[in-house]
């Protein structure tokens, strides 16, 4: 990312952040342009009453993103204490010199940035954008985790997954299992008896939560249209079917891998409706042209 892209970033990230900036007194005279990208700023001098009005300040004055500009190390984390005690998620950027010593090894690990002098404007903007992008990143990322967890907790939804994970697991190897005999090219009532029962088996899982019961309709229909498949339709022009048995199989294996044990929710009523429109496919496939109409029909 180029420096004017930087200048730009830091724009669209501060344009709603308030800004509060405590600094031994050059910072607001040679740095106000890159405080002006933020909604509001507030500049204070470092002084001996600094650390009895931090908390009144934070209390009084709407602050995102605190910038502490001194010489004296011990100044910079006794306000980064302070500032982490009373808000944690107030981004702390610190600007100091290079200097090795223990302070500010801890001035370091409390900071969400640290610019060390001397440097540029460029610099600055490049510090400021990193610490709010990655505080943006984490109050988002918390927000959707908390988002989850009030969806599972309103649907009941986790004890029901925690009630047939084990279950689906097995179910998953026995998918697997018949993924691989189809595409060796297995065909016969035999395999197709076997698929329906782990098909049926699903539908009835499903049936045991409101969010998904919908889904066992279609799985009821598709075991049985399974259960009475005449092979004797099985010739060149009904092969394709049999790749789009793998395909439904398969995304029914991916299905369930991801809502019963990874715990990721995609749309149900999207995977039903594609569910649904590769089986009508399907069915047109594995049917003699002569009997397409009455399967097809079936759904």
């Amino acid at each position: 990312m180029s420096n004017h892209e930087y200048t730009n970033f830091l724009s669209l990230l501060a344009k709603e952040r308030h800004l509060l900036v405590y600094d031994d007194g050059i910072l607001l005279k040679e740095y106000k342009d890159v405080f002006s990208t933020f909604a509001s700023y507030r500049y204070n001098n470092i002084n001996e009453n600094t650390l009895t009005t931090i908390s009144r300040m934070l209390l009084t004055t709407k602050t995102d993103i605190v910038l502490i500009y001194t010489n004296n190390p011990i100044y910079i984390f006794d306000i980064c204490t302070e500032v982490k005690k009373f808000d944690r998620t107030i981004v702390l950027s610190v600007i100091m010199q290079n200097q090795r010593s223990d302070i500010c090894k801890k001035i370091i690990n409390l900071a969400d940035s640290v610019l060390a002098t001397p440097f540029e404007t460029d610099n600055l903007y490049k510090k400021l954008s990193a610490a709010l992008a990655f505080k943006l990143m984490v109050y988002e990322m918390s927000h959707t985790l908390n988002t989850h967890k009030k969806f599972l907790d309103d649907t009941g939804l986790d004890a029901y997954l925690d009630n047939y994970e084990q279950d689906v697991r097995i179910i998953l190897d026995r998918l697997y299992r018949l993924i691989e005999r189809l595409q060796s090219g297995e065909l016969g009532e035999e395999l197709f008896c076997d698929l329906a029962k782990e098909i049926e088996i699903i539908g009835t899982i499903f049936t045991y939560h409101h969010y998904t019961s919908h889904l066992a309709t279609i799985f009821d229909e598709m075991s049985a249209f399974l259960r009475m498949y005449d092979f004797e339709d099985v010739d060149l022009s009904t092969l394709e079917g049999f790749d789009y048995l793998v395909e439904i199989t398969r995304d029914i294996h991916n299905y369930l891998e991801s809502f019963f044990i990874k715990r990721i929710f995609s749309d149900v009523y999207v995977f039903e409706h594609s569910l649904h429109d590769s089986i009508f496919f399907m069915i047109r496939r594995l049917t003699k042209s002569e009997n397409t109409k009455s399967d097809v029909e079936f759904f």
